[in-house]
């Protein structure tokens, strides 16, 4: 009997990819923006002799629901998009609303690694004509990271909100890094684990991530390109910086910024330069995938290290008097 399969899908944690291999793949029906593998109701009343192992439903704004999912996020009067958001909140709605309509369902999600995953929101930003400069940036995720209600990245809550709703043996959780350092591997550990047979599909990378310089000049430019649409008037403005988003979504400037890179060698952004005081706001929100086969070999990633050394750190320091003074 068929099952249907919901996709929990972060951004910028191989959604693109696995949405492209569900469309792929014999045993699976995928319909990009549908439900149920189905892009509308008349597909539906349409017979067909074919037979899926599993129907799928796949978005990541599941994950980080918002209200304007679907569309391109974008600030005109500010320096990126504001997301007023409670995530948490939102995420519960969504899972509650999952369950009345698909009860009984499998549901995947992926995970990635915390510093990877804030370049990659950097990138996403910068992607979609964003200004702010990483420091300016990393400020304003702090702010939101540092309320429980709002942290985006919260995968302990999650994974517990959707083994509760659908059951833990229909949770499947599975590490973004595994993808990126063996793609053969990562397919081979889900199709087993859904019960498919085993099917070579060669897609290579799909919607990669901006490189180091382009992190570097693109908010620089987009700086430049909104100063000088901003003296059109608003509707010019709105109109300009717009078609300027399309071309930064689809990083159509890379090969102006190859020639600007040499003006400014230098000029790259890497996960080394983003402070780490920002990756303790995730200590403790990976708990539950500590352990977990797959991941042993992201423990780095997922910062339990760190967070152990925290804790060792905090439970040897001696505690303090009421005054203020040490023991």
């Amino acid at each position: 009997m068929a099952q249907h399969l919901i996709h929990i899908g972060y951004p910028k944690a191989g959604s693109t990819f696995l949405q492209a291999w569900f469309e792929r793949h014999p045993e699976i029906r995928y319909a990009p923006g549908g439900l149920g593998g189905f892009s509308d109701v008349y597909e539906l009343a349409r017979p067909s002799d074919r037979v899926y192992a599993y129907y799928v439903t796949s978005f990541e704004g599941l994950a980080t629901p918002h209200e304007s999912a679907g569309g391109v996020r974008l600030e005109f009067g500010g320096a990126e998009p504001e997301r007023v958001d409670r995530i948490k909140e939102n995420q519960s709605g969504v899972c509650s609303l999952l369950k009345s309509i698909y009860p009984g369902s499998r549901v995947l999600i992926v995970t990635r690694g915390f510093r990877g995953m804030i370049v990659s929101a950097y990138s996403q930003s910068v992607r979609m004509g964003g200004r702010l400069h990483m420091d300016g940036m990393c400020r304003k995720l702090a702010e939101r990271l540092s309320q429980d209600a709002h942290h985006y990245y919260d995968y302990d809550f999650l994974i517990r909100l959707y083994a509760d709703a659908f059951g833990e043996e229909n949770l499947i959780v599975m590490p973004y890094e595994l993808l990126r350092d063996d793609q053969d591997g990562f397919l081979a550990a889900l199709e087993e684990r859904l019960g498919l047979g085993r099917v070579e599909i060669k897609l290579g990378r799909v919607n990669p991530s901006l490189s180091p310089e382009e992190l570097y000049w693109y908010p620089l430019i987009s700086r430049a390109v909104s100063s000088a649409a901003s003296r059109l008037g608003a509707a010019r403005f709105r109109r300009i910086y717009t078609w300027y988003v399309r071309q930064t979504l689809e990083n159509r400037l890379r090969h102006l910024i190859k020639v600007l890179r040499f003006l400014r060698p230098g000029g790259k952004i890497t996960g080394d330069d983003f402070p780490a005081e920002i990756l303790s706001y995730c200590e403790g929100k990976a708990t539950l995938l500590e352990g977990q086969p797959l991941y042993t070999p992201y423990a780095a990633e997922y910062l339990w290290e760190e967070g152990r050394a925290r804790a060792r750190d905090h439970s040897a320091r001696p505690p303090r008097l009421e005054g203020g003074g040490n023991l």
